[in-house]
C-alpha cells in the first residue's frame, strides 16, 4: 500500500496498458448491450506530470511524451492519443494558474496531465455502460472520489483488490471488463492473483480479464506456466520489451497484458500499434513485441 503511481505515470508500460485497454473497451462496445468496467487498483484517476513526485523520475518523458512527439501513428492508436490530449485540453483554465509548476527546460508546455485507466475508460463509456473502481490507499481513494464525484455512472470502493472482485462479480449486466493492475509490492502477489482469478472465473466465466504484468527478468515466464496449468479459458498475451530479457532482474524493461477471454481480432488490432510504439522507444534490434495465444 506504499506504492504511489504518480512517480511512474506516463511511463512506457502505462502507454502499453492503456492502448490495450482502449481496444478492449471498444471491443466490448461492439454490442449495444451495456457492460461494466471494473478496476481493481484504480489509483487517483488523473496524474499531474508537473507534480514534485513525477518530476523526480521524469519517466513520462521517455514514455508518453515520445509518443506524442512522434509522427505517423497507426490509425488504431489515434483514439488513445486523442484521449490523452483531451485530458489536457478539457481541464478548466484555473488548473493552469500561477501555482502550477512550469515544465523544466525542454519540456512540453502544453502537456501536463496523464489520464489513468479510470479516466481513459470513463471517456469511452456509453450511457448504458458503468464503472466500478477500487483503490485501497487511503489518500489516493479520496482523490479518486473527488475526481468522479459528479459521475453517476461511477461507484468507488476501498478494500483489498481480491476481496473486491469476489464481492462485485458477476456484474448485473452479465458483461464485464476487469482490469487487474497490482503494484507487485508483495512477494506473494502473483500467487494471490492466480488464486483470485480461479475463484472469480467460477463465478463469472465469460468476463474479459486484463492483467498487467511487469517484466524485469525471465521469471515472468513462470507465471505464464501457472496460468496455463490452472486456467482453462483462452488467454492472449500482448508483450513488449525494450531490451532482451536478462536472467537476473535489471529494472523494468518490459510489460505484458494477459487477456482472459480475448475479444475477436484483438491481436490483429494491437499488432501494428505495439510495433509502432516499440519502434518509437527503441534504437536497436533488442527487445520485441509478441502477441499470441498463451
Amino acid at each position: 500500500m506504499n506504492y504511489r503511481h504518480i512517480y511512474h505515470a506516463g511511463i512506457f508500460a502505462d502507454v502499453v496498458k492503456h492502448v490495450v485497454l482502449v481496444e478492449l473497451v471498444l471491443a466490448m462496445q461492439r454490442k449495444d448491450k451495456g457492460f461494466c468496467y471494473l478496476d481493481t487498483h484504480a489509483g487517483i484517476g488523473r496524474y499531474d506530470l508537473r507534480s514534485v513526485e513525477a518530476q523526480k523520475t521524469l519517466e513520462h518523458e521517455e514514455g508518453i511524451l515520445k509518443v506524442l512527439k512522434a509522427e505517423h501513428a497507426p490509425e488504431g492508436l489515434r483514439r488513445y492519443l486523442s484521449i490523452v490530449e483531451e485530458a489536457n485540453n478539457a481541464l478548466d483554465s484555473r488548473l493552469r494558474g500561477n501555482d502550477v509548476r512550469r515544465p523544466r527546460e525542454g519540456g512540453d508546455p502544453a502537456f501536463q496531465f496523464y489520464p489513468g485507466s479510470p479516466c481513459i475508460a470513463q471517456s469511452l463509456l456509453r450511457p448504458q455502460d458503468r464503472m466500478i473502481l477500487n483503490e485501497l490507499h487511503p489518500e489516493d481513494v479520496q482523490t479518486l472520489k473527488q475526481e468522479f464525484k459528479r459521475d453517476a455512472q461511477v461507484s468507488i470502493h476501498q478494500r483489498d483488490a481480491y476481496e473486491f472482485l469476489q464481492a462485485v462479480l458477476p456484474p448485473a449486466e452479465k458483461r464485464g471488463l476487469i482490469l487487474i493492475d497490482p503494484a507487485y509490492e508483495k512477494t506473494d502477489e502473483l500467487e494471490r492473483l492466480l488464486e483470485s482469478l480461479q475463484k472469480v472465473l467460477k463465478k463469472f466465466s465469460n468476463g474479459v480479464y486484463a492483467i498487467w504484468l511487469p517484466i524485469k527478468d525471465q521469471s515472468y515466464q513462470d507465471f505464464y506456466k501457472n496460468l496455463k496449468t490452472h486456467i482453462s479459458q483462452e488467454m492472449l498475451i500482448a508483450e513488449l520489451t525494450l531490451v532482451d530479457v536478462p536472467e537476473q532482474a535489471f529494472g523494468l524493461i518490459g510489460c505484458a497484458m494477459i487477456i482472459v477471454n480475448p475479444p475477436f481480432q484483438l491481436k490483429e488490432n494491437l499488432q501494428p500499434q505495439l510495433e509502432w510504439l516499440w519502434d518509437i522507444w527503441t534504437n536497436s534490434a533488442n527487445g520485441k513485441v509478441k502477441i499470441d495465444i498463451l
